[in-house]
């Protein structure tokens, strides 16, 4: 239904009214005048026939009907009568003079529009005491119709002016009386977008004033509530899923990322492990500040290398920190464990510890969803570098392709466009009915094995051609969804939004936004500059945008408010513990509840049972997905 602006209706209901009130008053004038005009020629023929009566009588009393018809002809003869017709007391015509009428000076329509009566005026013409005849008169209306239709037209005329006067008048007036208007209205938009502003709600009109004060205690209650809302959910997860001494994740999230990344058929997950020894003797020796300030180091390291890497940093246990890729090859996870070990060596230094405190890392891929052979190859390369010299590393065996060999695989499936797309689908809690698809690059190889995108990525994106990665899979996207019933989405690199001319190619080739939606990470739109603009762009041209992994915290929390987007997809990690960890349930259930406020959908991923999925949805999730719902190619 088409929506019409307040304004523009009280200007259209008010020049309605304008309008009405000019035609009647005009109307009203034109009636009148006419009717003047008609009494003023019924006036001038009785006055006319009564003083050609009094003339004719003295010829009727000699019966000198040469003088009648002369005094007759000289008084029609001057065009002011329609008619003049004696008549004997019986009632028979003596004499009848009558012109056809003639209006110059006025239109045919008009006088057929307007029609003027002109009433005969009569009177008895005496011979002595007999009555000779009777005169009747009838005025010429063509004067009478020219001087109405010149006094319509000076009417027409200033009515129309004054009316356009008063129009303009009153469009001032509304404008500036409901000016506040665009002020709440924009208000009320800024509100849902979740920026709460005010607006002056000094105001002359006291309905308006009011409603400027309401809305202002509205934006300002609803700021509250939702900073109280992201506040909780950023507590809980706070004390859930971090360490309070170091900021980083604890143990029970990282075992939980470990086991969500493992799920993911196909993915080779990396665990790199740095262990600081000799805490207890450096507390002893210098005081529990030095092995803070210790600790504290190691971590900003190990954080400083997720990062970099694009992975999750944690602290397992006092002195061991640990950095998990969910997507790693052998020749990645050796430079990040060669790393690790550095980084705590910079750290002892740091501390001024060497003296009593080691650094070792330990590393270890895996291929399948065993968690804890995952964890026991880097305890074991841990132990195996603890016999060499502080920050030396390990790295535990592994079956998997170097890198060498997948960057070529890369380039020739870049250059021969050889990419395949695995639709994982995600349904609706309400009634586990398909929501849409979402699209998972794979590599065929030359052994018949399918690698994930995962694995190639961060070859890409070294060797800048993640851009080109991601045009060849959106176009692979895009082409299977064209035509299709059902909707899609596709995972896309930050790196790629920035790329020049990459948004403009996007607008070009998807025609129907809507239908295939954009699936980003929020570190690594806030890991690129310019990647949070583009993305509020492609969102008001109509693309959905998804974060994907998503972990609740206040940084994160405020950028979901700023950046709205059409869902959010809840790190699998959180999502697995929702089944028997109340306090996860508390947070996802609070986190749900926030992001409906700002009218974002929640998607769960990593959902691998029946019971898993009903309590997610019992949350208040809109969507899962995970391997209990398959895929297909």
């Amino acid at each position: 239904m088409k929506t019409i602006s307040l304004k523009t209706l009280l200007v259209l209901l008010l020049a309605l009214a304008f309008l009405l009130l000019g035609i009647l008053l005009f109307a009203a004038n034109l009636v009148h005048t006419r009717d003047f005009l008609a009494r003023q020629l019924q006036s001038h023929a009785q006055d006319t026939a009564t003083t050609l009566a009094l003339q004719l009588s003295p010829a009727f009393r000699t019966n000198d009907l040469a003088t009648v018809a002369n005094t007759v002809d000289a008084l029609y003869d001057s065009g002011y009568y329609r008619r003049i017709v004696l008549r004997d007391p019986n009632g028979r015509p003596i004499l009848v003079r009558e012109q056809e009428v003639r209006v110059e000076g006025a239109p045919d329509w008009f006088i057929r529009l307007v029609p003027l009566r002109t009433p005969p005026g009569s009177a008895e013409a005496m011979a002595g005491w007999k009555r000779a005849a009777v005169v009747g008169v009838e005025s010429h209306p063509g004067y009478a119709y020219r001087q109405l239709w010149q006094n319509t037209r000076s009417v027409l005329v200033w009515t129309l002016a004054l009316g356009f006067l008063c129009a303009l008048l009153t469009v001032w007036i509304l404008r500036r009386a409901l000016r506040p208007l665009d002020d709440m209205e924009r208000l009320a938009v800024h509100v849902g977008e979740g920026r709460f502003e005010q607006i002056d709600d000094a105001h002359s009109i006291r309905e308006l004033s009011s409603i400027g004060r309401a809305l202002n205690r509205m934006s300002a209650s609803v700021e509250r509530m939702l900073g109280k809302q992201s506040t909780l959910v950023d507590k809980l997860q706070q004390d859930l899923y971090h360490d309070a001494q170091s900021g980083l994740y604890n143990r029970t999230y990282m075992v939980s990322a470990a086991e969500t990344a493992l799920a993911e058929a196909g993915h080779t997950v990396g665990l790199a492990i740095l262990r600081i020894g000799g805490l207890g003797e450096l507390n002893a020796r210098k005081g529990r500040a030095a092995g803070d300030q210790l600790v504290a180091s190691a971590a900003a390291g190990a954080a400083a290398l997720a990062r970099e890497y694009a992975g999750v940093a944690g602290r397992l246990d006092g002195g061991q920190f640990a950095v998990l890729l969910d997507q790693a090859d052998a020749e990645r996870l050796d430079r990040l464990a060669e790393r690790l070990g550095q980084a705590g060596l910079s750290a002892l230094r740091e501390a001024d510890a060497e003296d009593c405190c080691e650094a070792h890392a330990g590393a270890a891929l895996a291929a399948d969803a065993r968690r804890a052979a995952l964890f026991a190859g880097a305890d074991g390369a841990l132990r195996d570098a603890r016999i060499g010299p502080s920050g030396g590393y390990r790295l535990a065996s592994a079956e998997t392709p170097g890198a060498q060999d997948l960057r070529a695989l890369l380039l020739a499936a870049i250059e021969h466009n050889r990419f395949q797309l695995e639709w994982q689908p995600a349904l609706r809690c309400a009634d586990l009915a398909l929501d849409h698809f979402e699209a998972y690059a794979r590599i065929p190889t030359a052994q018949g094995a399918a690698l994930p995108a995962g694995t190639f990525v961060h070859l890409a994106e070294e060797g800048g051609l993640i851009a080109t990665l991601d045009e060849s899979i959106v176009t692979h996207a895009w082409m299977a969804l064209d035509g299709k019933q059902h909707m899609g989405a596709v995972n896309l690199s930050a790196a790629s939004l920035v790329s020049p001319g990459f948004a403009d190619w996007l607008r070009a080739l998807i025609q129907a936004p809507e239908v295939l939606q954009l699936e980003l990470t929020l570190p690594g739109l806030l890991a690129t500059p310019g990647a949070l603009d583009t993305v509020k762009s492609l969102r008001q041209a109509g693309f959905r945008i998804v974060l994907d992994r998503f972990a609740p915290h206040t940084e994160a929390l405020a950028h979901l408010r700023e950046i709205r987007p059409h869902r959010v997809k809840v790190d699998g990690a959180l999502c697995r513990q929702a089944r028997d960890d109340a306090g996860t349930r508390a947070m996802l259930k609070t986190l749900c509840d926030y992001a409906r406020e700002l009218d974002v959908r929640v998607g769960a991923t990593g959902v691998e049972r029946a019971e898993q999925r009903q309590v997610l949805c019992e949350l208040g999730f809109d969507t899962l997905q995970g391997r209990l719902f398959g895929s297909q190619e």
